[in-house]
């Protein structure tokens, strides 16, 4: 269940004129800044594997299984519906006789059109359900996306439709994918901030899209806060107390009440939460008073940690830092930190970005914390390097990590995993492409299957300017 945090609109107004001229007053010395809008493509996904595989078995046919598109697919719809929206609003809002007031139209136009969208398909709110939606269909549990009822101003979005047999399934058989299920939400507006910035790096995007990530950045905080300190009982109490029927209900209530409870209580089967009120089917949502002082204290540690969402100069409109110049060309950087919630407590990382005249360059820190220990983990990657006389690209990511040994709250043991994915692209305007790779048993962003396994992608990439 999404709980949607209202923001004020003086905080919006605010955000939409951040950095108004702040790549300008760096231009000489850090910041590179055109009035180009950069680079812009959008990933069109036309076949998935396994996810679309898995959705035709849920959905029971090839045309529906698109309904049920899965993390990858759903991050790839999203951020083009942002990244064209921005794209098409600043290409619209001109001022050729006042600079400042052209910066300033175009930042609150995208600032508004963020905020009028967050409840509506392919925003953020669609985004976050359907993260839910994909750890759900791995295992053939078909659901229904509330988001697409236009419930816009509604102070809390459902998955609903899954049966009690279903979430049992899942609770008693694949605990750790049942972990990862309630965490999947904030995972996902995690995804899309990451995704969208390092766009804005590598292909030298000016799209606004600051009051973008400072919203998502809050939408998690204040989440994470509600279930922290228990704020939000009351809706919920309030929602349980007229769903008389299994389909109408959502499938969890809470999402972090529901993450840190599963957690803790990993041999605990789903029918323990007794009877709902109303006499049918079985009481899902997790309150506060269910969980215990140690729990609530843990919670209480992510919220602190979400304040690594906010912690890039992309969130204050500096998209990448000169760092070097020669008779090659120009050498940029640029950093952000991420807070995510993993199936084993939760992951702390560091995105270093990297381009060269020829090369674009990123890698990350992984830190894993269960319960009470540490772990570790390391990534590289490439993206669009260009071959056969730039008429092809290539792009590709390693991955190596010791996660908690089977993704456990409580273990001090780890284990040793990985991943490697490869890209190849035509270059062009609206150009095929393929990814191809392999992960081992653990936990990745954005890919919802914690075995090990191959996986593809293919589709197209439209460059719209």
């Amino acid at each position: 269940m999404r709980r949607i945090a209202i923001f004020l609109p003086v905080l919006v107004f605010l955000l939409s004129s951040n950095a108004v001229y702040a790549q300008r007053a760096f231009e000489n010395s850090f910041v590179d800044h055109t009035d180009s809008l950069g680079t812009v493509y959008l990933d069109i996904p036309l076949v998935t594997l396994p996810a679309q595989k898995q959705a035709y078995n849920t959905t029971g046919g090839f045309l529906s299984s698109y309904m049920n598109p899965g993390m990858e697919n759903s991050l790839a719809y999203s951020a083009d519906f942002y990244t064209a929206a921005h794209y098409g609003l600043k290409k619209a809002i001109r001022f050729n006789n006042s600079t400042f007031m052209e910066i300033f139209m175009q930042r609150l136009a995208v600032a508004a059109f963020d905020v009028a969208v967050m409840q509506l398909p392919l925003g953020v709110s669609w985004l976050h359900e359907e993260y839910h939606r994909g750890v759900m269909t791995q295992y053939g549990v078909n659901s229904f996306n509330e988001v697409l009822l236009f419930k816009v101003g509604s102070g809390t979005i459902a998955v609903s439709h899954e049966t009690d047999e279903d979430m049992a399934m899942l609770c008693d058989e694949h605990h750790p994918d049942f972990v990862r299920l309630m965490g999947a939400g904030h995972e996902a507006v995690v995804d899309l901030n990451r995704t969208l910035q390092s766009n804005q790096f590598f292909y030298h995007q000016n799209l606004d899209n600051e009051t973008l990530y400072w919203m998502h950045s809050m939408q998690n905080l204040l989440y994470v806060m509600t279930c922290a300190y228990g704020t939000g009982e009351e809706g919920t109490r309030e929602r349980n107390g007229i769903e008389t029927t299994v389909e109408s209900r959502d499938f969890t209530g809470l999402d972090m009440n529901a993450w840190i409870h599963a957690l803790m209580n990993p041999d605990t089967p789903y029918a323990a939460r007794g009877i709902h009120p109303s006499g049918v089917g079985i009481n899902r949502y997790i309150m506060y008073d269910d969980i215990p002082e140690e729990g609530r204290e843990y919670l209480r540690g992510q919220v602190l940690l979400e304040a690594f969402n906010f912690i890039s100069p992309m969130m204050a409109g500096f998209s990448r830092f000169r760092l070097a110049r020669n008779d090659k060309g120009a050498y940029y950087g640029n950093f952000a930190f991420r807070h995510y919630l993993a199936s084993f407590g939760s992951d702390v990382s560091l995105d270093l970005y990297l381009q060269t005249p020829r090369r674009n360059l990123y890698s990350t820190i992984h830190t894993y914390h269960n319960r009470n220990h540490h772990f570790g983990g390391l990534e590289a990657g490439i993206v669009d390097y260009p071959l056969l006389d730039g008429r092809m690209q290539f792009g590709g990511t390693v991955m190596g990590w010791v996660q908690p040994k089977d993704m456990s709250f409580n273990t001090s043991r780890g284990a040793a995993g990985g991943l490697v994915k490869t890209r190849l692209s035509a270059h062009g305007r609206l150009d095929p492409y393929a990814e191809f790779g392999w992960k081992s048993k653990g936990w990745v962003a954005g890919n919802a299957n914690l075995d090990s396994g191959f996986f593809m992608k293919a589709g197209l990439r439209w460059k719209i300017d």
